[in-house]
């Protein structure tokens, strides 16, 4: 009877560790490492979505740094052309300022009446005397 209970301790002991094993004192290790195990998988696919955040916002950046030195150049070959069409105003300006003055000059030396006969009739005198 001893022996039968000796065969029987030692046939039940594996059992009765793995059902120890798997009891709540045992799973405790167990289940800490598996919920570990998830949140750290958890944890690396959020790592991996800021890094594809990361990326898109450099990227963002840098179309962004472009678009901006892109604009300063237009805003400065703006600034050229309104300088340039100011300057090309104020020669245009400068330009008929001169001719009413030529035309102010030419209006004070036109010549009376009498004195246009008077060249005239020498005019028909030099051409009757050359004839």
């Amino acid at each position: 009877m001893r022996k039968l209970k000796l065969s029987l301790i030692v046939l039940l002991l594996p059992g009765v560790l793995l059902s120890w094993h798997g009891s709540a004192a045992g799973q405790a290790p167990t289940g800490e490492l598996d919920a570990s195990r998830e949140l750290i998988g958890a944890l690396e696919v959020e790592n991996a979505a800021l890094r594809r955040r990361l990326d898109t916002e450099r990227a963002t950046v840098s179309l962004l740094e472009e678009l901006n030195a892109t604009r300063r150049s237009e805003n400065d070959a703006l600034r050229a052309a309104f300088a340039a069409k100011n300057e090309t105003i104020t020669a245009k300006d400068e330009v008929i300022a001169a001719q009413e003055r030529l035309i102010d000059g030419l209006k004070a030396r036109r010549t009376s009446v009498w004195k246009r006969i008077g060249d005239v009739a020498i005019g028909a005198a030099i051409g009757a005397v050359l004839r």
